[in-house]
């Protein structure tokens, strides 16, 4: 029996022998750049859903953590800014008292406490990327207005209510024999401050005229199921007993006083900075619970993270050092069928003739 080969169907063999042997090359070449297999489905078959499906998890807790870190950021500026509050309401209050016993130097006071007050305003306009984190869940906008704005900013709020229970403008002589405390009519400075009119610019009307925070704050989900505060709030009693006592001392203490009314006012204001001072560290410890809650939940978040990143490299990566023979074997096969191929189409019958 006689075997023959044409040219035509030799030619169309070694052609699916090139694109086999492209294709192996081209998987290889693959396989080696990336570190994992050329198809995932193929070769895993019925795994890949369960590699599908651990890729979609770490997403999730990739994305968790980023929202972590951003709350953390917020805290951490949240933290950095009631440190200053506290350390300037400590302070302020400290150095009224070194200034009790001299009168003539509660105006110098008024004009530092301007200054306190517009530190206070800034330190609670304090903001992450356009995120005001003392806003509550108003984080849009900056919660606290300024103390001298006009029309009806907090100075305004008390030059009024003090005109409204002494019958005269703050400015006004009479305002010099205002007593301490003790008038048998009422009118003296203890009960004035004590008054609903002045007492409400620090509590009732505070949301009117200093703060556009709300008092519910911002909420943060930090894993399945937990959820935590994610923004402060200038509503905070801390916060009006310290721009109370500034308050005391900015307006009042740059009146013409008699020495017993300017005594008197700088006891009540260093006992409202003492409280809101107080009452800071409580929210500040408050505050570093919930980091240090995000800190060890995050912890948690990487840890399964590069359990699933194992068992994730485990189904999909493939052995370096096969895949670099492979890569090696599919070259030189390649090269093989392209030399056969090159010599079967040079051959020519006219050459034998």
């Amino acid at each position: 029996m006689v075997y023959s080969v044409s040219t035509l169907s030799s030619s169309l063999r070694l052609s699916d022998y090139l694109i086999d042997h492209r294709a192996r090359l081209d998987k290889a070449v693959i396989e080696n750049a990336s570190q994992k297999h050329a198809d995932i489905g193929l070769t895993l078959g019925a795994q890949t859903g369960m590699t599908t499906s651990f890729r979609s998890e770490y997403d999730l807790l990739e994305s968790q953590l980023d929202t972590n870190r951003q709350l953390v950021t917020r805290l951490d500026v949240m933290d950095t800014a009631l440190d200053n509050i506290h350390s300037s309401g400590s302070a302020f209050g400290a150095d009224l008292i070194a200034l009790k016993s001299n009168s003539s130097n509660l105006k110098t006071a008024s004009n530092l406490a301007y200054t306190e007050l517009d530190k206070l305003t800034n330190t609670l306009n304090s903001n992450v990327n356009g995120v005001y984190v003392f806003g509550g869940i108003n984080t849009g906008t900056a919660p606290v207005s300024g103390f001298t704005s006009l029309p009806s900013g907090p100075e305004v709020q008390i030059e009024q209510a003090f005109q409204a229970y002494f019958g005269h403008s703050i400015n006004d002589p009479a305002t010099e024999v205002i007593p301490a405390s003790g008038e048998p009519t009422g009118k003296d400075w203890e009960t004035f401050l004590e008054s609903p009119g002045f007492k409400d610019i620090f509590g009732a009307d505070w949301t009117t005229h200093w703060s556009s925070a709300t008092d519910e704050k911002m909420t943060s989900t930090i894993e399945n199921g937990v959820t935590t505060d994610g923004s402060g709030s200038a509503n905070e009693q801390a916060f009006s007993e310290l721009a109370k006592g500034l308050s005391i001392v900015a307006v009042f203490g740059k009146l013409d006083l008699n020495l017993e009314a300017e005594k008197f006012i700088t006891d009540r204001a260093v006992d409202s900075l003492n409280a809101g001072a107080d009452k800071t560290i409580s929210i500040q410890a408050q505050n570093g619970a919930i980091k240090t809650n995000v800190e060890r939940t995050n912890s948690d978040i990487l840890a399964k993270k590069d359990v699933l990143n194992v068992r994730i490299n485990d189904l999909e990566n493939i052995d370096e050092n096969r895949a670099a023979v492979e890569l090696s074997l599919a070259q030189t096969q390649l090269e093989a069928t392209y030399a056969i191929t090159a010599k079967i189409q040079d051959l020519n019958i006219m050459k034998y003739l």
